[in-house]
């Protein structure tokens, strides 16, 4: 998978299942996850571009939400926002990892 394709999987995954956290709990807290994922969803464009600004953007704040729903989903011990928080994690590996070998092409480029 690409990078814009893991982007628009995972601020999907943060939409449905935080809509669905907010239905079944009420607590407008909820809405922080769908709200993260919007913003994720309006950077799969650009980074479908080539748009390394906004790929590091999107990685920047997957990062965080990985952080914030691994503290919050520990303290309340909620399986929604765990799974948002796995779904998270793997996000930000991939892209670590995408990152990895796009810098050992381009190096490789330059020799």
């Amino acid at each position: 998978m690409k990078n814009y394709q893991v982007m628009a999987f995972h601020a999907i995954v943060l939409i449905a299942l935080g809509i669905f956290g907010y239905i079944t709990s009420g607590s407008p807290t909820a809405l922080i996850a769908p709200a993260i994922g919007v913003i994720l969803l309006g950077l799969v464009f650009p980074v479908k571009k080539e748009n390394s600004v906004a790929a590091h953007i999107g990685v920047g704040l997957t990062g965080l939400t990985t952080i914030m729903l691994f503290i919050v989903g520990g303290m309340r011990g909620n399986t929604i926002i765990i799974i948002m928080a796995a779904v998270s994690l793997i996000a930000l590996i991939f892209y670590i990892n995408d990152f990895i070998k796009r810098k050992k092409e381009r190096e490789a480029e330059q020799k």
